[in-house]
């Protein structure tokens, strides 16, 4: 069945003004961190637009670009604010026209969420009130430059224009500049910018109306609003679709409906804790407000064709925004119009996208390409017979670039399936995309041509008698040894996560000794479960969780104290006795007792193979993954990537 058959929402047509998009799929405006330091377009940053305009998305939008330099929210946002800037942004809407598709320009403001050290000295807002997340206190815009700064959001929708690109969308949500004026949150003005809604108001209408006074008629303008920040005072839907009709009243031609600001970031981009199409209820509800007087965007962990198809067909919205989907596969919109779901590599909304982005140019989990592009691999002169021994998320991602290359591929695997950790990180409650990356490991690999020995098991001795011209060995981490615990050895039942996860014995309390990310879930998963075990987690760290992306470990620690687990952070395991665990703290705190535990699980890291690691000495091999450096999935991935990139 093809697409348009299944999903017959999301691929009709539609008029946005006097543009004709070929489908509802919007790539929402999402900064890559891929601009040069002096706010310049790079050829990455061409490339990534490029590539995902030529995967079939109906419209795409750029990420934060700033009318102003005081307004960059990083060292790597690209720039606006000058004549200078359009032949960049030119390159980017000629590379996506191109490759078919359609292109508004983002124009933004930071305002208080950013850093001095960005802007070059100088962090402005609404008023004097700090942002809670970047700390820096903002000075507040005087009334003339106020209106200098509504001057510039429209110079660099100009600017856009005469770049070529199709349409502006002005960003007002997320607590930027524009946001911060619109709240009641962050506006305490008591001049005509603020006091009441239409005040407040005014700074995003006079943008839009000194934007179409410069750009004409038939220009689309877009606006992105936070219909809900999720924090107290700030902008909820009522008013948030007051502020919609105004602006659709001053000349906004369609908008885009999401939610949040720095404060509340733990909902802003959603992750696998939140539902999917989160957002979907607020678009619904200015969509039903406004009686469709324009088109209006959904945004929110909408990542599949289903879930896309049910949004639109319930009136909640008439486009969909599927912003990390297209970064984990630029090609998911022409996957899905085949009738190819099963070949979309599926976002595993892990939020390591958006914590990248903050300390530098933009990585995926599931896509090791995403924001490292490069030059495109070679193939290689002379095909080669490459073996790769371990079937996890690095072996298998390294098989298929290697096959992809042209060479010849086998992998071999211990076990009984592909997929390795990928299918472990998919037992926790809520991680269940992370088993879809798994399948998808599984199909792209037999799509890849490679040939797959299951359940066999090699060792490194066996590696000299392998016909191959090269071996990347990618046989994973082992776990480390507990800590020295009095009884420990003598405790009935000792687990280790990806053990405790696949245990089904119905257990009265369980203990975790390790608060990192693999502790934390299996904490989660026993505290969920349906007998309700008493759970403890013990952890040396003052927080737990670490090592996930931020806005994950939020929402996960909100999740465990709210099914009654215990956090016993800064403590250490000091005995198992059976009459209870004594617990260890730092000097000055009293020693504790919990209950005696009929599970306990051992979740404190791993470490690589050291047999295989010493393989390394035969000039074919080469050791990838957590075989080589134990860490995430994310590095795991792009490991191997480059290992089959390189032979």
């Amino acid at each position: 069945m093809d697409g348009a058959t299944r999903w017959p929402h999301l691929f009709r047509p539609l008029a946005l003004g006097p543009l004709e998009l070929p489908n509802r799929i919007v790539m929402p405006g999402m900064d890559p961190s891929l601009a040069d330091a002096d706010g310049f377009v790079t050829d990455t940053m061409v490339r990534h637009y490029a590539d995902r305009a030529a995967g079939g998305a109906g419209l795409l939008i750029t990420g934060n670009i700033a009318c102003d330099p005081v307004g960059r929210v990083s060292p790597w946002m690209p720039l606006l604010s000058d004549d200078r800037f359009v032949p960049g942004i030119a390159r980017v809407a000629a590379a996506v026209h191109a490759a078919g598709s359609l292109l508004f320009v983002q124009v933004s403001h930071a305002g208080r969420q950013t850093l001095a050290e960005f802007t070059g000295g100088e962090v402005v807002s609404a008023s004097d009130l700090p942002c809670p997340v970047m700390r820096s206190r903002p000075r507040p815009l005087a009334d003339a430059e106020t209106e200098q700064v509504a001057d510039r959001f429209a110079a660099a929708a100009r600017r856009a224009q005469q770049a070529g690109a199709d349409g502006v969308e002005f960003h007002m949500a997320h607590g930027y500049l524009v946001c911060q004026f619109l709240s009641p949150y962050s506006n305490h003005r008591d001049d005509r910018w603020g006091r009441d809604a239409a005040g407040r108001g005014r700074f995003a209408v006079e943008i839009v109306r000194r934007a179409r006074a410069l750009v004409g008629p038939d220009f689309p303008l877009q606006c992105r609003l936070s219909a809900d920040e999720r924090v107290e005072g700030g902008i909820t839907p009522p008013l948030a679709i007051d502020y919609a009709r105004q602006l659709v009243g001053a000349g906004a031609t369609s908008l885009s409906i999401s939610a949040c600001n720095y404060e509340s970031y733990r909902y802003n981009m959603p992750s696998y804790y939140l539902p999917r199409a989160t957002y979907a209820p607020l678009a619904r509800a200015v969509r039903q407000a406004l009686g469709g007087a324009v088109p209006v965007i959904a945004v929110g962990r909408i990542a599949d064709g289903d879930c896309a198809e049910g949004v639109l067909a319930a009136g909640d919205a008439d486009l969909v925004a599927m912003g990390r989907a297209l970064i984990a596969d630029p090609d998911l919109p022409r996957h899905l119009a085949d009738g190819r779901p099963e070949a979309v590599r599926p976002c595993v909304a892990c939020n390591r996208c958006a914590e990248a982005i903050t300390r530098g140019p933009l990585r995926c989990l599931v896509n090791p390409e995403a924001g490292h592009l490069g030059d495109p691999a070679e193939r290689p002169a002379e095909p080669l017979d490459v073996l790769v021994v371990g079937g996890g998320p690095a072996g298998v991602t390294a098989a298929i670039e290697a096959a992809r290359r042209g060479h010849r591929v086998r992998l071999v695997e211990a076990g009984d399936q592909l997929g390795g950790k990928a299918w472990a990180s998919g037992e926790p409650p809520e991680k269940e995309a992370f088993a879809a990356y798994a399948r998808w490991l599984v199909g792209e690999a037999a799509r890849a041509g490679i040939a797959v020995e299951l359940n066999r098991a090699l060792r490194p001795a066996d590696l000299a008698a392998e016909p191959a011209d090269r071996i990347l060995v990618a046989v994973g981490a082992e776990p480390n040894p507990p800590p020295p615990i009095a009884g420990l050895d003598t405790h009935a039942v000792v687990l280790h996560p990806e053990e405790a996860l696949a245990d089904a014995t119905p257990r009265s309390h369980v203990l975790i000794i390790g608060g990192g990310p693999e502790g934390c879930e299996v904490a989660d998963a026993f505290a969920h479960r349906p007998e309700r075990p008493r759970v403890s987690l013990v952890e040396l760290r003052r927080k737990v969780g670490l090592g996930l992306a931020t806005s994950v470990r939020a929402l996960l620690e909100e999740r465990l104290v709210a099914a009654g687990v215990a956090l016993c952070t800064r403590r250490s395991v000091t005995a198992i006795t059976p009459s209870g665990i004594a617990l260890g703290g730092r000097p000055g705190r009293a020693d504790e007792t919990l209950p005696p535990a009929d599970l306990v699980v051992i979740a404190v890291g791993v470490h690589p193979r050291t047999a295989w690691t010493e393989a390394g000495s035969d000039p074919r091999v080469q050791v990838i993954g957590d075989a080589a450096r134990p860490a995430t999935i994310l590095e795991a991935v792009a490991h191997g990537w480059r290992a089959g990139r390189q032979v």
